[in-house]
């Protein structure tokens, strides 16, 4: 439940977001407009980006998945032995070794 609540969260908070940028966009047409190119950013806009930044950081991390066990031996506690031994059973090299030495004894002769 605290997974979808966060989601909920993030996302309206993020609407409160592109609403204060908008706000900072209309504000600043407003100064052009008037000729003020020296007048600050109103507070309240100030106020409302700060705040929905901050909540949607918390929606985020609410809504984070807990992290996964990084070792080896608890990701293999996980499979089974068809998963982990997957590798052909049938296939053999030892020939290769015994091809290969008695190649190089007879160059050797």
């Amino acid at each position: 439940m605290s997974s979808s609540f966060g989601k909920v969260l993030a996302i309206v908070s993020s609407l409160f977001l592109a609403h204060s940028a908008y706000s900072t966009y209309e504000h600043r047409a407003y100064l052009k407009a008037v000729d003020q190119t020296e007048a600050s950013l109103p507070i309240e806009i100030t106020v409302e980006c700060l705040l929905a930044a901050f909540v949607t950081l918390v929606g985020v991390v609410i809504s984070a998945q807990p992290f996964k066990n990084i070792l080896f031996s608890s990701y293999m506690a996980t499979m089974t032995i068809d998963q982990v031994d997957t590798t052909p059973s049938f296939v053999s090299f030892n020939h290769r070794r015994i091809v290969s030495t008695q190649g190089q004894l007879e160059r050797k002769l």
